[in-house]
C-alpha cells in the first residue's frame, strides 16, 4: 500500500487536521459578508487617509470601506483605487470587497500634452478623452489658445474621479496621472475639436501617457495579507515582478498545511508579444490575466472588472457559472460586461491573436461588428509545462471547482469526523466498530457523498471513473492518518459547435 503524500505534510508531522491538497493538471500530459470576498492591492493618492501596506479596509473592518464616499475619503479622488471601485461597483454590489492600499510610487508621474493653437475664427467645440469618458469644452469666435486651454483644465479637473489632473500655460494643457510610476504611462488620452474654426489641436490619435517612471512595490503588502484568505485576489500591478511574487505567495498559501485557495487576476492593454511574456513568466492555474490591447481601461481597471463578474456570477457554492466564453453577448451577461473597445480599430484583436492569447495563458477580450466587447473565454495563465504547450487547466472553472469541491470535502470531513478514533475496516463477520470510530470505508462513502452532490449539480463528469479510482487509506505511518485521493474529473465546457449546412438539392 502505498502512502497517500501531501507537499509539506510529513509522516511524523503531529498536528491534527482534516489537510487538502489541491492538484492541477495531473497525470500524462498532452503536450456585504460572502464566502469569497475580493481583496485589491492598489494605489492611493495623498489625498487618501488610509495607511498603506498594513491595515486592510473593507465593509466590516474598524475604518469601514463600503461606499465611493469611503475610498475617496481613504484612497483619493481618481486614485488607482477609486477607479477600481468604480469598475467593481458598476457590476457587483454583492461580494464584501477589501483593499490593500500599496505605498505609491514615489517617482515619476506620467503625462501628456494637448496643444492648442490659434485663435478661433468661429464657434466650436474641443473634445478631451481620458480612459473611456470624455469632457467638452465650448469655443467661442475670438477665444485664444490660452482661454481655451485654461477652460480644458478646468473641465477634466472637474471630474475627481478621472485618473489626471490638467494644467494649462498658454494653450498647452498638460495631463498628469495621479498616482506617480510607469503605470500611468498605461492611461491613454485623446482629442478632437470642431473642423474650420480656424483652432487646432494636437493628440488627436489615441495614444498612452509616457515617462512615468519608478515602480512601487507590493512586498510588504503582500507579507501583511499572507495569513488572510481572500478567495480572488485582484492586483493593479501588471508586471512580471510584482505580479510574479503576488502569484508565488499564492501558491505557497495553497499548500495542505496552510490550506488558503487563492486566486489572482491582473490585466494587460500590452501588446499581445509583451501580454504573452508576462502571462508565460506566470504560468500559474491560481492566476488570471484579461487582455485588451489598448483598452481605454488601464489593465487594473480589466482586472477589477473581471474578478467583480467573476465574483458574482460563482456566488452560488452548490452550482457556480462555469461557462464564461462569450461573456457580454447574451441577454444575461450584456448587463454585467462594462468594457469599451479600444479607440484604435487596429488595435481590434484578428482571430489569429485571440488564438494566440488562448494559447498562451491570456483571456482575450473581442470586438463584435457593432462595437461593443465581449470575454472570448476566461482562462488561466498555464499553458506550459516546462517549454511544453499543455492546456490541461486552461479552463478557468476547472480551478474553481477544484476549490470548491476541497472547500466542501474539508469542512464535512472535519465536522463529521472530530472527536473520533480511526481504525482499519474489520474484516468480514467481525464486530463493526461504534460511531466513535472512523475507518476507510466509512470515510470513503462520506468523500462519495460529496462527489454525489456535485454530480447532481453538473459539475464533474464520469462519476463511476472517479469512484473507482478514489482511494481511501489509513496510512501505514503515521496510523493515525486517513490518506484520501480524488481523482476528481471537472465537466467541460461547450466552447464550440462545429455546422455543415450542405446544399443538396
Amino acid at each position: 500500500m502505498a502512502s497517500i503524500v501531501l507537499t509539506g505534510l510529513a509522516s511524523n508531522d503531529p498536528v491534527p487536521g482534516v489537510y487538502m491538497q489541491v492538484s492541477f493538471a495531473q497525470g500524462p500530459a498532452a503536450g456585504g459578508q460572502t464566502a469569497r470576498p475580493i481583496l485589491v492591492l492598489a494605489n492611493k493618492t495623498s489625498a487618501g487617509s488610509a495607511v498603506p501596506d498594513t491595515t486592510i479596509y473593507g465593509p466590516d473592518t474598524l475604518v469601514p470601506l463600503q461606499t465611493e464616499d469611503d475610498m475617496i475619503a481613504l484612497g483619493g479622488p481618481g486614485s488607482e483605487a477609486h477607479r477600481m471601485f468604480r469598475r467593481i461597483a458598476a457590476v457587483n454590489k454583492d461580494t464584501a470587497v477589501y483593499w490593500m492600499f500599496v505605498t505609491a510610487s514615489a517617482g515619476t508621474a506620467a503625462s501628456g500634452t494637448i496643444v492648442i493653437a490659434t485663435n478661433a475664427t468661429g464657434n466650436g467645440t474641443h473634445r478631451a478623452w481620458v480612459g473611456d469618458e470624455y469632457v467638452e469644452t465650448s469655443i467661442a469666435t475670438g477665444d485664444t489658445p490660452t482661454t481655451i486651454g485654461a477652460a480644458i483644465a478646468v473641465n477634466i479637473n472637474a471630474k475627481t474621479h478621472w485618473a489626471v489632473t490638467a494644467n494649462s500655460v498658454t494653450g498647452t494643457v498638460t495631463l498628469t496621472a495621479k498616482n506617480a510610476g510607469p503605470r500611468g504611462n498605461l492611461i491613454r488620452f485623446q482629442a478632437a475639436i470642431t473642423s474650420g474654426i480656424g483652432t487646432t489641436t494636437t493628440a488627436t490619435t489615441d495614444a498612452f501617457l509616457a515617462a512615468g517612471a519608478t515602480a512601487d512595490s507590493n512586498v510588504t503588502a503582500l507579507t501583511n495579507i499572507l495569513a488572510k484568505k481572500f478567495y480572488y485576489i485582484v492586483s493593479a500591478a501588471e508586471d512580471a515582478t510584482q505580479l510574479g511574487a503576488l502569484n508565488s505567495q499564492v501558491n505557497t498559501q495553497a499548500a495542505p498545511t496552510t490550506g488558503i485557495r487563492q486566486r489572482v487576476f491582473a490585466g494587460s492593454v500590452d501588446t499581445l508579444a509583451n501580454a504573452t511574456t508576462v502571462a508565460t513568466g506566470i504560468n500559474s492555474a491560481r492566476a488570471e490575466i484579461v487582455w485588451a490591447e489598448k483598452s481605454p481601461f488601464t489593465p487594473s481597471e480589466l482586472a477589477a472588472n473581471q474578478a467583480a463578474v467573476v465574483a458574482l456570477f460563482e456566488a452560488n457554492q452548490s452550482n457556480p457559472r462555469t461557462n464564461f466564453a462569450g461573456f457580454g453577448n447574451d441577454a444575461v451577461s450584456t448587463n454585467y460586461w462594462k468594457v469599451p473597445k479600444s479607440r484604435l480599430d487596429s488595435a481590434t484583436p484578428t482571430r489569429t491573436s485571440i488564438k494566440s492569447a488562448l494559447n498562451n495563458g491570456l483571456s482575450p477580450i473581442g470586438v463584435n461588428p457593432n462595437g461593443t466587447t465581449y470575454l472570448v473565454n476566461r482562462i488561466t495563465s498555464r499553458s506550459l509545462s516546462g517549454s511544453t504547450a499543455d492546456y490541461r487547466i486552461r479552463a478557468s472553472h476547472k480551478v474553481t471547482v477544484c476549490d470548491f469541491f476541497a472547500d466542501d470535502l474539508q469542512a464535512k470531513l472535519t465536522l463529521q469526523n472530530a472527536g473520533k478514533r480511526i481504525a482499519n475496516d474489520p474484516p468480514q463477520g467481525a464486530r463493526y466498530p461504534g460511531p466513535d470510530v472512523i475507518t476507510p470505508a466509512i470515510c470513503r462513502s462520506q468523500v462519495v457523498g460529496v462527489l454525489n452532490d456535485y454530480d447532481q449539480n453538473d459539475l464533474l463528469q464520469n462519476l463511476a471513473q472517479i469512484k473507482e479510482g478514489l482511494e481511501v487509506q489509513r496510512e501505514l505511518v503515521p496510523t493515525t492518518r486517513m490518506g484520501i485521493r480524488v481523482p476528481l474529473q471537472v465537466i467541460d465546457n461547450l466552447e464550440q459547435m462545429a455546422v455543415d449546412v450542405s446544399q443538396v438539392a
